[in-house]
């Protein structure tokens, strides 16, 4: 018996070094430096731990925050873009399509981002078969909701949107002067989220071609519901993002966020006297029978074209999101929810357990149930800023009554962003229909 043990240990050992050499291949170039602009926290833990295996790629890692200016004016100048450059998925495609990125196939296989990080992240790390990075954390749709204000109200955690607005209507009238939830005024990733989580979206990118439907029956239904709720009073919309919307969440004067699972940290940081007060669940699903999630948010890091050492920065990106030494560092010091890649759950086990700001409560696990249902792909349109800015204006037309209907949002926003497609020049663009 002991003997069969022992064999069993030493073919063990040798397939996890067979997956490390496929995954994760020998640097063959010189002794480099490549640089990585990145806003996440504490990525140097992940970079410590790279530099132990592959002592000839030294990482130097930049932060100026959120750096799209950045990276625009280097675009136009033709230099200065680092080796590798973390961008959200939701513009990833916008610089795919306008070169910011080189294709790094030679060292990660279609074949192996699969295994490693599942075939929707395809969607938002490639573009036609040419691969330009790896996806680092999920946005994978979560409820995160008021414990204390759930208890004191006699509200339960809703499970389906039925059961989200008969808990919404409950809170109005037992509590008028406290939110129930306030949607975002804009934020166009957030409402695409939404279809996405229903099974549906509004617009994709198939063979050369951009295909545009904003006026589908689920992404229509997702709008006339949501519409009638707010037209009704249950609930409500305002602006994201400033500090009256923090003190809200600091505050308890509102009972739910639902956001990305990225959120998590945003709270911990962004409303400290919260502390035990909040939890997380699934989303309120459209159709119980079929589960599904959608994502709002999400990052990926990406081989620039400008990169002089894309070997590197291509061993580089694939071993920071899919090793689990990194996803191990990048959990417990960057606090993200780093689950994208599948290799996660080797992982979870590990990293989590109860996590004392959400009153002890395992969200890591609630969070992977959250990205497991995540399965669907979403390209997004190369002009996600004003895709964004269009929708902002028009829920503010409808805030400020110049649109009665808010369904009739939906219609103006397609009409706008095809418009603006055209005037940026993209003849490749189909209406009326997803592929």
């Amino acid at each position: 018996m002991k003997r069969i043990i022992q064999i069993a240990l030493v073919l063990l050992l040798v397939g996890s070094a067979a997956l490390a050499v496929d995954y994760y291949p020998k640097y063959k170039g010189k002794p480099t430096t490549i640089t990585m602009w990145a806003w996440t926290s504490n990525e140097n833990y992940s970079i410590e731990e790279f530099q132990k295996l592959y002592p000839n790629i030294k990482v130097v890692w930049e932060d100026f925050g959120v750096h799209y200016e950045k990276v625009q004016t280097a675009l136009s100048a033709g230099s200065g873009l680092p080796d590798v450059l973390m961008v959200e998925y939701s513009y990833g495609p916008q610089f795919m399509d306008l070169g910011a990125f080189q294709p790094i196939n030679r060292w990660l296989s279609e074949k192996n981002f699969k295994k490693l990080y599942g075939e929707a992240a395809m969607g938002w790390c490639a573009m036609d078969g040419k691969i330009y990075g790896t996806p680092q954390d999920s946005g994978a749709m979560a409820m995160f909701y008021r414990k204390d204000l759930f208890d004191q109200y006699g509200l339960t955690v809703p499970k389906t949107r039925k059961e989200f607005i008969e808990q919404a209507r409950k809170f109005k009238k037992a509590a008028p002067h406290l939110k129930f939830f306030a949607a975002p005024i804009g934020n166009a990733m957030w409402w695409i989220g939404q279809i996405w989580e229903a099974g549906g979206k509004v617009c994709d990118y198939s063979d050369g071609n951009w295909y545009i439907n904003f006026t589908n029956p689920v992404a229509v239904e997702v709008f006339e519901t949501w519409g009638k709720w707010f037209d009704e009073g249950v609930l409500d919309l305002e602006m994201w993002w400033n500090a009256d919307w923090y003190n809200s969440l600091n505050e308890g004067t509102t009972a739910v966020v639902e956001i990305g699972c990225w959120f998590a940290e945003w709270l911990r940081y962004n409303a400290p006297d919260a502390k035990g007060k909040w939890r997380v669940a699934i989303p309120p699903q459209w159709n119980p029978a079929k589960p599904h999630n959608g994502m709002i948010g999400g990052s990926g890091f990406y081989v620039t074209s400008h990169s002089k050492n894309p070997e590197a920065a291509a061993i580089f990106v694939n071993w920071l999101n899919s090793h689990p030494a990194s996803l191990k560092c990048l959990h417990n010091y960057s606090n993200l929810p780093i689950m994208v890649s599948t290799r996660y759950e080797e992982v979870i086990e590990e990293v989590a357990g109860p996590d004392a700001y959400f009153g002890d409560q395992n969200i890591s696990e609630t969070l992977w149930e959250a990205h497991q249902l995540v399965n669907t792909t979403f390209v997004a349109l190369p002009i996600m800023s004003n895709v964004d800015e269009s929708l902002s204006l028009l829920i503010q037309d409808y805030v400020d009554g110049k649109i009665k209907r808010f369904a009739d949002i939906l219609p103006r926003w397609e009409r706008e962003v095809i418009k603006t497609m055209k005037e940026f020049g993209y003849s490749n663009v189909i209406t009326g229909k997803l592929p």
